[in-house]
């Protein structure tokens, strides 16, 4: 049975599923590795929750640390990982415009350095980013596979067209992955 990793774009998967739902929707990450283990015919390793916190908005940020330490400390086979949000400037309204910075390269750099290392067969990244091209790119070379699994309804033509394969999260599949 192939060995599976799966590597969640916290942010990006969030507000996929959020827009899908139509409603802020909180997600059992243990049952989501699971459910996208399960589609693939795989065996979970491990899966790798990636987000980020900014002291501009300290109440999310402590929020969001807690979450991450609770993945750290409660959840099986999983590592999260803290990146950081960076204020650029205010908009028309006074409102920051922010840029979310680590989570991207922490993203390819574990996907490369664990295929590298043989700790996988499949790698399933949850995100419709394109910044990961060099990263599926180099995973791919080392003869690993690489599926991006996206919300339905949300574009990942990009990514599709650089991955071995590609699979989409239902409405269904959502609800069933609820806390």
């Amino acid at each position: 049975m192939k060995r599976v990793m799966i590597f969640i774009d916290g942010n990006n998967f969030e507000s996929a599923v959020n827009n899908l739902m139509r409603t802020e929707t909180r997600v059992d990450y243990s049952k989501l590795a699971n459910l996208v283990t399960q589609k693939r015919d795989g065996r979970l390793v491990r899966f790798y929750y990636y987000t980020a916190a900014g002291a501009h908005d300290k109440p999310k940020a402590e929020a969001t640390k807690k979450f991450v330490h609770f993945l750290n400390t409660r959840i099986p086979n999983c590592t999260a990982k803290l990146g950081f949000i960076k204020v650029l400037g205010k908009d028309a309204e006074g409102k920051p415009i922010t840029t979310e910075k680590e989570t991207d390269v922490n993203i390819a750099v574990d996907m490369v350095k664990l295929a590298y290392t043989n700790a996988y067969d499949e790698a399933i990244i949850l995100s419709a980013d394109s910044d990961y091209r060099s990263a599926i790119d180099a995973v791919r070379n080392f003869g690993k596979n690489v599926t991006v699994c996206s919300v339905d309804q949300q574009s990942a033509g990009f990514l599709k067209d650089l991955c071995d394969d590609n699979m989409k999260l239902t409405a269904e599949d959502i609800t069933s992955i609820k806390r």
